[in-house]
Parts: structure tokens; sequence; C-alpha cells
């Protein structure tokens, strides 16, 4: 499906289109490169977000926790 001239996949998950035009949105005001790519994959803590421009040959990654983590971390607390 294409949202916004943006390829988007959603490879796993639940997730609506209206969620990815969400993302794509916010994305689009932290970047001057035009997108070419997103793909959205779920699962039951994260949503990793991958997506790659026209103009530069770079796929960002990122995960995002979708619930609150109980456990204790022994680095960065």
């Amino acid at each position: 499906m294409f949202i916004d001239n943006v390829r988007v996949i959603i490879a796993k998950g639940p997730f609506s289109a209206e969620d990815a035009q969400f993302y794509i949105k916010q994305i689009k005001k932290t970047t001057r490169f035009p997108l070419k790519k997103i793909v959205f994959t779920c699962s039951d803590s994260y949503l990793d977000i991958r997506y790659s421009f026209h103009s530069i040959p770079f796929e960002r990654i990122r995960r995002i926790p979708l619930a609150t983590s109980s456990e204790e971390r022994a680095v960065n607390n």
C-alpha cells in the first residue's frame, strides 16, 4: 500500500493505515529527505519501524517499546 507517496509494508502484527500515517508524518517532520519505503513489524512489546530514503542509500531502524518494562537494568539506572 502507498500512503503519502511512501510504500508501506506491514510485516507482522495488527497495524492500521491510520497508525502508519501517523508515524510517517512524524518521520517527515524530523527529516529533510523524502521517504521511499517504511516497514512496520509489531510484536507483543515492540513496534519496529524500518525506513529508507529516496536520495541516500540508508535504512534507519527504530524500536519503540509498547509497554513499560518491569525489569531492573544493570546499566543506565
